[in-house]
C-alpha cells in the first residue's frame, strides 16, 4: 500500500492516491461489511442478480511502438489489433465491471458495463511502462456494453439477439468463425437430440476510409455499368449443422458476406447450404467443415477446412481470386484436474481478403469514441484465425486447476506473411489484395516480404480474490499483470 501510496505514475499522485484509498476501503469493506452475494455464481435459473465486480490492478509492459494501420487518413484508421501488441488490449481488465442478469420463463437479459480505459488508452497502457487500470475521467470507455443480449430459449430452441462471441468447431484457434472478439448478431439454434442447427446474422460497422470508399464506388463503373453495390451496409449471414453420433461429431457450414447493398431473404437464406449469388459482386461465400473424434474417455483429435476460393480450370489466367484455404489438427488429453492440447493451424496467402469490394473482406470492423488523441477509431478484428492470412502457427497448452487456483499455461510458435509498405515491413492483413484488384487501373499490390516468426508465451493464474497473466514474445516483450478481485451485490428469486 505504502509503494502504491508513493509511486508517481502517468496520471501523477492524485491518481495514485486515489487508488490506494480504493484498495484500502475495498480490502477493509469485505472484512467489517462483510458484503457476500446471495445468490451463487450462476445466478438463480428464475431470477435476478445485480453484481459489481472490482479488478484494481497494476501492469508492467515493454511493448514499445504503436498500433499498425493502412490509411493514414484524418479521424479514422482501419487497425490492426494484433501486430505489435498480440490482442494485449483485450486482456487490460476494467477497474469495475457492473453486471445485470435477470431471468424468467426462458427469457433471458444479460450485459455488463465496464468502468475501463477506452480502447486508445488500453493501447498506450500496453507501451507504457508501468501502469493502473484506473482511467481518468478524460480516459473512460463509452462505448459499453462490449456483452449484452437478451435470449429466449429452451430445450428445443433459443434466439438471441446483442453483442457476445461466437465460436464454430473444437478447435483452440477456429478458422471460420471464433471468439477473438465480440459479434454484433442474431443468433438462433435448434436442438434435435444428435443434430443441431445455427443461424447467425453479423453486423460489421460499414464506415470506410476514402481510399476504401473510392475502391467501393467506382467497381460498379468498371466491371457493372448501371448496377451500384455502395450502401453503406455489411452483413455475414451464417449457417451451421452439427452431428453428434456418440464418439464422433461433424460441423458442416457456410459463411455468406454481403456487402455495399440492403441484404434480401436470397442473402439471408438459413437453410440452404453452399450457395451463392453469383455474378452481382456484392457476395463472398466461404463454406467450412470441422470434425472431432474421442479415442478415449481421456483423448480426442479434431480439425477443421475451411474454404474460402478454390480456382477451377477454367478461372485459371482470368485474374479473379487463387485459391484460398485454411485448415488446423489438433488434440487434446485429459489427466486428473489438468488438461493438454497441442494444435497446428495453417492460413493460405489470399484466406480473408478479395480481390474487388473493401466490404466483401471477412472479417469484423469496430468502431471506437476515444478521447485521449486518437479521435474515432476503426479496429479489423478477424473473423475466423486470430492472427489473419498468410499465416502459420503450432500451438501447445495446459489447463487445469490446483489448490483451488486456475491455471493456464500456452507456447505458440508463429509464422506471419508480410507484405513491403514502401519501406515498411508490416503483417499481411485484411487491405492487401494482389494485382488488378478492384479497379482496372488499380496499382500494383504492395509486394509480398520476408515471413516474420514469433515464440508466444502465456501464463494465466486466477483465484477467488486475485488473477496474474504473463505474456512474453521471444523472451524480449514482456508484459505482466497482476489483479486484485472482489465481488459484491445483490439477487433474488421473481
Amino acid at each position: 500500500m505504502v509503494l502504491l501510496l508513493y509511486y508517481r505514475v502517468r496520471g501523477g499522485f492524485v491518481k495514485s492516491l486515489i487508488i490506494t484509498f480504493l484498495l484500502f476501503f475495498l480490502f477493509v469493506a469485505s472484512g467489517v461489511f462483510c458484503f457476500d452475494l446471495p445468490f451463487n455464481s450462476e445466478g438463480y435459473e428464475d431470477g435476478y442478480s445485480i453484481s459489481f465486480e472490482l479488478t484494481p490492478g497494476v501492469v508492467f509492459s515493454n511493448f514499445n511502438g504503436d498500433f499498425v494501420t493502412k490509411y493514414n487518413w484524418g479521424w479514422g484508421k482501419p487497425t490492426n489489433p494484433a501486430e505489435n501488441v498480440f490482442y494485449l488490449q483485450n486482456e487490460f481488465k476494467p477497474f469495475l465491471n457492473i453486471n445485470f442478469r435477470v431471468e424468467h420463463n426462458g427469457l433471458k437479459i444479460d450485459f455488463k458495463v465496464p468502468f475501463q480505459y477506452e480502447y486508445g488508452g488500453k493501447l498506450r497502457n500496453v507501451f507504457d511502462t508501468f501502469s493502473f487500470n484506473f482511467p481518468s475521467l478524460m480516459m473512460v470507455d463509452m462505448n459499453f456494453p462490449y456483452h449484452g443480449y437478451i435470449e429466449y430459449g429452451n430445450e428445443t430452441f433459443d434466439l438471441a439477439v446483442g453483442r457476445f462471441p461466437i465460436k464454430w468447431g473444437w478447435s483452440e484457434y477456429p478458422l471460420t468463425i471464433s471468439p477473438t472478439t465480440y459479434q454484433d448478431n442474431l443468433t438462433f439454434s435448434a436442438n434435435f437430440s444428435s443434430v443441431k442447427y445455427y443461424f447467425h446474422a453479423i453486423s460489421s460497422y460499414p464506415l470506410l476510409s476514402p481510399a476504401e470508399r473510392e475502391i467501393q464506388e467506382n467497381f460498379s463503373d468498371q466491371h457493372t455499368p448501371g448496377i451500384y453495390f455502395d450502401d453503406p451496409s455489411k452483413y455475414i449471414f451464417a449457417h451451421r449443422i452439427e452431428f453428434d453420433l456418440g464418439r464422433f461429431e461433424f460441423g458442416l457450414g457456410e459463411l455468406n458476406i454481403v456487402g455495399g447493398k440492403t441484404p434480401d431473404l436470397i442473402d439471408a437464406n438459413p437453410v440452404v447450404i453452399f450457395h451463392n449469388t453469383y455474378g452481382e459482386g456484392y457476395s463472398n461465400v466461404v463454406a467450412c467443415a470441422d470434425t472431432k473424434l474421442e479415442i478415449t474417455k481421456d483423448i480426442s483429435v479434431y480439425g477443421e477446412l475451411s474454404m474460402d476460393d478454390f480456382e477451377g480450370s477454367t478461372e485459371t489466367g482470368s485474374g479473379y481470386k487463387p485459391t484460398a484455404y485454411g485448415f488446423n489438427l489438433g488434440g487434446r488429453y485429459n489427466f486428473g484436474d489438468f488438461a493438454f492440447w497441442l494444435e497446428y493451424d495453417h492460413v493460405s496467402e489470399w484466406m480473408y481478403v478479395t480481390n474487388y469490394l473493401p466490404y466483401l473482406r471477412i472479417n469484423v470492423r469496430q468502431f471506437h469514441l476515444n478521447n485521449g488523441g486518437t479521435g474515432r477509431l476503426l479496429v479489423d478484428y478477424p473473423l475466423g484465425f486470430m492472427y489473419g492470412p498468410d499465416a502459420k502457427m503450432f500451438s501447445l497448452g495446459v489447463d487445469g486447476s490446483l489448490l483451488d487456483i486456475k491455471i493456464s499455461a500456452e507456447y505458440n510458435y508463429l509464422v506471419k506473411g508480410t507484405v513491403v509498405d514502401d519501406t515498411t515491413i508490416q503483417w499481411k492483413w485484411f487491405w492487401d489484395s494482389w494485382t488488378g484488384n478492384v479497379a482496372e487501373d488499380a496499382p500494383d499490390p504492395l509486394p509480398k516480404g520476408p515471413d516474420k516468426t514469433y515464440h508466444i508465451y502465456s501464463l494465466s493464474l486466477e483465484a477467488e480474490y486475485f488473477e496474474v497473466q504473463y505474456k512474453t514474445v521471444d523472451l524480449s516483450k514482456h508484459s505482466f499483470g497482476i489483479y486484485l478481485k472482489y465481488t459484491f451485490g445483490l439477487g433474488g428469486k421473481n
